[in-house]
């Protein structure tokens, strides 16, 4: 990505930090981009309550169809592997996907577990806890068909697990109630060697703007060049911004 580059304090402490080449400005700030959009909040009609109404998830088609949609269909599944304990049964798969901006292959471990349905619990069972547990792990007491839709289940559960670790879009907050945003690394002239945003970057923008980027994603854009940007470039994209989409600020 650059040349390391290390340096000493006043106070005597070590920096070391990466100078970023000018051909690896665009990249980053593709990576960059494609980040904020997979931290970006998943559409309210993919997100579904829990079974036990307790929590909310990501329905699987949406999962699937994020996926498609963000990395082409470059995506695939591998190594589901699946034990029973129990009443359950728990896997993993590992989701494999193909980086859109870097071309390098990401590997995301999923998990996840199913309860094996059993028949009714009899009225003189129900009323007491143990034997209703001795109920329900008993396997002559399994539903004969428990298995036809829960399997295929547990598969969907390990995607979604894995998908979520890649960014808010998979639902990765949906029950969290302390969670952090994504901050978009900071372009500067100590970490670029430039004293200027590239020419071919400021294109991108322009044009952006000119296809109505939205205030939200261009005020992103815009935080993470805003120690590269000159005062003739703020002024150039400004005057650009009042002709195309005079609503914003």
């Amino acid at each position: 990505m650059g040349t390391s580059t290390t340096c000493i304090t006043e106070s005597g402490s070590v920096i070391s930090y990466t100078i970023i080449s000018m051909s690896n400005v665009e990249q980053l700030e593709s990576l960059q981009r494609f980040l904020q959009r997979l931290n970006s909040e998943p559409a309210r009609e993919g997100v579904s309550p829990t079974p036990d109404g307790k929590g909310l998830t990501l329905v699987i088609s949406h999962v699937e169809m994020t996926l498609d949609e963000l990395f082409f269909g470059q995506w695939s599944t591998r190594n589901f592997q699946w034990s029973a304990i129990a009443n359950e049964v728990q896997g993993s798969l590992e989701l494999v996907i193909m980086h859109p901006v870097t071309g390098r292959e990401i590997v995301r471990t999923g998990a996840g577990s199913i309860v094996i349905m059993v028949d009714k619990v009899p009225d003189e069972v129900k009323m007491n806890p143990q034997l209703r547990n001795q109920w329900a792990l008993n396997p002559s007491n399994k539903k004969a068909n428990a298995l036809d839709m829960a399997f295929p289940k547990l598969k969907a559960e390990c995607l979604k697990n894995a998908a979520l670790s890649l960014g808010k879009i998979f639902g990765r907050d949906l029950n969290r109630t302390i969670v952090d945003m994504y901050k978009p690394f900071k372009l500067s002239a100590s970490t670029t060697g430039l004293n200027a945003l590239p020419e071919s970057t400021m294109g991108i923008i322009e044009r952006q703007i000119k296809d109505g980027l939205s205030a939200w994603e261009l005020n992103k854009q815009l935080e993470a060049f805003a120690e590269l940007i000159t005062p003739e470039q703020k002024e150039r994209l400004q005057k650009l911004i009042n002709e195309h989409n005079p609503e914003l600020p």
